[in-house]
C-alpha cells in the first residue's frame, strides 16, 4: 500500500508516464495506491502531482488506459477546491470535452458542475466562451450519460443572473438554435434545459422566453406529431407546478388551449393516444394549484369523472392514478369535494372497478381510494374528515365487505393494496369504527398465518401501529383489543407462537 510517506514514488511514477508503452501498467498502480489513501493524504498527493501528463494519456486508441487515466484523474480533481482545475487547465478540460470516449467528457463535466456548484463560480466562466460552446456540443452526443451531465452544467450555469447572461448571449444562444435543427431528439434536450432554467426561477423563465426558445417549445404543440406533444407535455409539467411557471402559462393561455385539446380529442385520429398525456398534465398541475384549476377548467375534469368508466385499461389506469393525485392534499380533497356529486358518482366507478377489473387495475382503484381517503393526524379536521367518510361510503352499499373480499384472494400485490387502505381508515376515528364493526376484521389482523409474505406481514404490521398510536384508537376498540394490538407489535410482523411440550415422568 502506498501512503503520503511515498511522496516521491507518486512524482517518479507519474513523471514515467511519458513512456507510452508501460503506461496501462503504471495508470493502474496509480489508480490502486491513490485508492489507498485518506482524505488529507490524498489531498497533499494530489496538490503535487501535474495533471498535464494525465490529461496526455487520453491520447490514446486504448480503452483500458483512456478508463485508467479517468479514474485516476476524477480521484485527484475530487480533492482540489473548486474552480482551481479549470484555473489551471482550462485548455486541456476543453480538449477532453471534445474527446471520442464518454469517459473523458463526463469527467470533465462534472468537474465543471462541481465548479458551479461553488456559489461563486460563474465569474470563473465568464472569459471561457469556447468551453461552454464544448459543453453545449456535448449536448449533441448520442450517449446520453454525456448529455446529462451537460445537461446539469447548463442548468446550474443558468441559475444565476451572470450565468443567464452567458446562456442567452449570442454566442451561446446561436449554437442552442443550431442544435435544435439536428433531429427531434437533439431539439427537446434543448428545450429539457430551458425548462430546467426556466424552473429554477423566473428572472430564468424570463430569459427563456427572451430567448425565443420557451416560445418555441410551446409551438411544439401544433405538431401533428403525437411524441412531440407528449415529450412537449411532460416538460410543461415539470414548469406549470411552479408558482412562476403556472402564472406564465394561465396569462398565455397554454392552460385553456390545453383543456381545448382534452374536450376535443374524439375529434383527432390520434386524440386517443394524447389524452393520457393530457390528463397527467391536468393532473399534475391540479395537484399543486387544486383550486385554480378545478374551479377554471371544470369540463376537464368532468372528462376525467367521465373516464372511470372507460374499457381502455391504459386510459383508465392513468385516470384513477390521476384522480388520487390530486385528492392526496387536503387542497385537493377540498376543491375535489367542491365539485358536488361528481365524487360521490367517481367513488361508486371505483368501487365498481375494485370489484370488476382485473388484478393490477383493481390495485390502482384501491391505491387511489387510499390517496382520496387518508388524512394525517395533523390535517384532521371535521369538515375533511366528514368529507372522506361520505366518499368511502360511496363506494359500495358495503364498502368494507367490497374491500375485505380483495383482501381475502390469495395475491400478495392485492393484500398489499388492500392493508394499504387498512393503514389509511385506521388514522381516523370513522374509519376505525369501520374496522372495528366489520365482523371478524380484528381477528384478521392479529393472525399472522394469513399472510404468506413478509411484505405483507410488515403491512398488517404497520396497520395496527396506526391504529394504535391514534388518539382515539382506545375510545373505539376498547383497552383490551389495543392491549392485543399492542401484544403483537411488540411480538414483530414474523412472530411465532411455539408450544411447548413437557415431558413427563412414567407417561408412554
Amino acid at each position: 500500500m502506498r501512503t503520503v510517506e511515498n511522496f516521491e514514488w507518486f512524482r517518479n511514477t507519474v513523471a514515467e508516464l511519458t513512456n507510452d508503452v508501460e503506461r496501462i501498467r503504471l495508470l493502474s498502480e496509480l489508480k490502486l495506491a491513490i485508492s489507498s489513501l485518506n482524505s488529507s493524504q490524498l489531498k497533499l498527493i494530489a496538490n503535487s502531482i501535474p495533471l498535464e501528463v494525465l490529461f496526455d494519456c487520453l491520447n490514446s486508441s486504448e480503452k483500458e488506459q483512456i478508463d485508467l487515466a479517468c479514474d485516476v484523474m476524477k480521484t485527484i480533481m475530487s480533492s482540489w477546491e473548486p474552480g482551481a482545475v479549470l484555473a489551471q487547465y482550462k485548455i486541456q478540460l476543453q480538449r477532453a470535452l471534445g474527446h471520442p470516449t464518454p469517459q473523458a467528457r463526463v469527467m470533465v463535466l462534472q468537474e465543471l458542475n462541481k465548479v458551479l456548484s461553488d456559489g461563486k463560480p460563474v465569474s470563473r466562466l465568464n472569459e471561457s466562451e469556447d468551453l461552454l460552446l464544448a459543453v453545449l456540443d456535448c449536448v449533441r452526443h448520442e450517449d446520453s450519460s454525456v448529455y446529462e451531465k451537460a445537461k446539469d452544467v447548463l442548468a446550474k450555469l443558468g441559475a444565476t443572473p451572470e450565468g443567464l447572461r452567458l446562456l442567452y448571449g449570442q454566442a451561446l444562444l446561436n449554437e442552442l438554435i443550431s442544435s435544435m435543427g439536428q433531429s427531434d431528439i437533439v431539439r427537446f434536450r434543448v428545450y429539457e434545459i430551458i425548462t430546467d432554467v426556466s424552473v429554477n426561477s423566473e428572472s430564468g423563465l424570463r430569459a427563456s422566453h427572451t430567448s425565443g426558445l420557451l416560445p418555441s417549445l410551446m409551438s411544439e404543440l401544433d405538431s401533428d406529431d403525437i411524441l412531440l406533444q407528449l415529450n412537449a407535455l411532460e416538460l410543461f409539467s415539470k414548469l406549470a407546478v411552479t408558482p412562476h411557471g403556472f402564472q406564465y402559462f394561465r396569462q398565455r393561455g397554454v392552460l385553456a388551449t390545453l383543456a381545448d385539446k382534452v374536450l376535443n380529442t374524439g375529434e383527432s385520429p390520434f386524440g386517443s393516444l394524447l389524452l393520457p398525456g393530457l390528463i397527467k398534465f391536468f393532473g399534475n398541475v391540479a395537484h399543486s394549484w387544486p383550486q385554480e384549476i378545478l374551479t377554471e377548467f371544470p369540463s376537464v375534469v368532468k372528462a376525467l369523472f367521465e373516464v372511470l368508466d372507460s374499457s381502455d385499461f391504459v386510459l383508465l389506469g392513468t385516470v384513477m392514478e390521476t384522480l388520487g393525485f390530486i385528492g392526496t392534499s387536503p387542497q385537493g380533497k377540498q376543491a375535489l369535494h367542491n365539485l358536488g356529486d361528481s365524487m360521490s358518482k367517481s367513488m361508486k366507478m371505483l368501487g365498481n372497478n375494485i370489484k370488476t377489473l382485473p388484478a393490477e387495475w383493481k390495485v390502482r382503484a384501491l391505491n387511489t381510494v387510499a390517496n382520496l381517503i387518508q388524512v394525517k393526524p395533523a390535517d384532521q379536521t371535521p369538515t375533511l374528515q366528514k368529507i372522506t367518510r361520505s366518499w368511502f361510503a360511496s363506494l359500495a352499499t358495503d364498502p368494507m365487505e367490497l374491500i375485505m373480499h380483495v383482501g381475502r384472494q390469495p395475491f400478495p400485490e392485492l393484500k398489499l393494496a388492500v392493508l394499504q387502505v387498512l393503514n389509511v381508515l385506521g388514522e381516523q376515528q370513522w374509519g376505525q369504527e369501520y374496522i372495528k364493526g366489520f365482523a371478524g376484521l380484528i381477528e384478521f389482523l392479529l393472525d399472522r398465518s394469513t399472510e404468506a409474505t413478509k411484505l405483507c406481514k410488515d403491512a398488517k404490521y404497520e396497520v395496527l401501529r396506526t391504529i394504535v398510536s391514534s388518539p382515539t384508537s382506545e375510545s373505539v376498540f376498547g383497552i383490551e383489543t389495543i392491549l392485543r394490538f399492542k401484544n403483537y407489535i411488540r411480538e414483530g410482523p414474523v412472530y411465532v407462537h411455539v408450544e411447548t411440550e413437557v415431558a413427563i415422568e412414567g407417561s408412554s
